[in-house]
């Protein structure tokens, strides 16, 4: 064979186009090869690689916080969407983007929420047409973003994969067009776990699943991870991966302004500071009692408005957080063990 033919022959070995690849739908692949008479031919392979939609539901204790008595269609009470229609302004602050891939004021939720997979190009990041998911109303109505890690069954320090989802007034998770189930397009496994965090709250993580069936994190009866008593001491967190409200419904701790992954009001490393910090850099001059209205961190009812002074201030709902944690016993503000119940991913 002669050196150029050998040399076209391995460059079109190697030669994919895979520019018209879809994750979850038909994939295309074009693969150019040289035939036996030296010319270039184009074989089209189709594929299926559907990845998998999951129903997820939650509720965030902060959007439960003074919710009117509205319920859904199937009688469960409804959380507030004062960060999509803001109650002082009317104006929407939820971004058009994944928030869990930015700095939030002064926090970077990208430290924590690190994408693996596809989960964070553009397509299933962003939010295209904002009048059509913003202007829904009513049970659907979008409360803000929330993040979903995918990780091994054998190994729940494990992420597979990672995506960016909006949260329904209902607690159901949907996908950037504020309609469709989760999807994941690179999910394969037939079991693995869920693990659904919000930006201001402690996050939960359920035990494996097939992903058959809804994955309901406000059913106090769905099955999820905990510490237990593992982790030494007297302290026992069997039950505590989330709070149960006085409806019975349960949902994920309010009060993680700093996206780490405990809840403390007193130094070092506390949710105090970053309310207090969001409070100083941007309330008006001489109306520091007043807050400021935007998309905070330290926003722990969700309300579109950070307030450090009482009445109905964001520092006292965190600071009874603290105090009235089922194993605070002896009531110390400067608690430190109140901590998510999910296992520190692996790098």
């Amino acid at each position: 064979m002669k050196l150029h033919h050998l040399y076209l022959t391995l460059l079109c070995i190697v030669f994919v186009s895979t520019s018209n690849i879809s994750y979850g739908n038909n994939i295309s692949n074009e693969i150019a090869f040289l035939n036996n008479d030296n010319k270039w031919k184009i074989n089209t392979e189709n594929q299926i690689s559907s990845g998998k939609s999951l129903r997820i539901r939650l509720y965030l204790e902060g959007a439960m916080l003074n919710a009117p008595n509205v319920f859904g269609s199937d009688g469960k009470r409804l959380m507030r969407d004062d960060l999509r229609v803001s109650p002082f302004t009317g104006i929407n602050y939820i971004p058009l983007t994944d928030p869990y891939q930015k700095t939030i004021k002064f926090v970077n939720l990208a430290v924590k929420h690190k994408h693996v997979g596809v989960g964070s190009l553009p397509q299933y990041s962003a939010i295209t047409d904002s009048a059509s998911v913003f202007g829904v109303t009513g049970e659907n109505a979008i409360v803000d973003w929330v993040f979903v890690e995918i990780r091994s069954a054998n190994n729940n320090k494990q992420v597979i994969a990672t995506r960016s989802g909006l949260l329904q007034r209902d607690g159901h998770v949907v996908d950037v067009d504020g309609v469709s189930d989760l999807l994941f397009p690179d999910l394969a496994d037939s079991e693995f776990h869920v693990a659904v965090f919000h930006r201001n709250h402690l996050g939960c993580m359920s035990l494996p699943v097939s992903g058959g069936d809804l994955i309901d994190f406000t059913n106090p009866q769905t099955p999820v991870f905990d510490f237990g008593s593992t982790m030494g001491g007297r302290l026992n967190y069997t039950g505590l991966c989330r709070k149960t409200n006085q409806y019975g419904y349960a949902m994920l701790w309010a009060g993680n302004f700093n996206a780490d992954s405990a809840i403390k009001f007193d130094p070092p490393k506390d949710d105090h500071n970053i309310l207090m910090m969001e409070t100083l850099g941007f309330v008006e001059s001489g109306n520091f009692s007043k807050g400021a209205l935007g998309y905070f961190q330290g926003d722990y009812d969700m309300n579109s408005k950070i307030k450090y002074d009482n009445p109905s201030d964001d520092k006292n709902m965190l600071f009874a957080q603290v105090l009235l944690y089922d194993l605070n016993l002896q009531l110390l503000g400067n608690f430190t063990y109140f901590i998510e119940q999910v296992p520190t991913r692996n790098p």
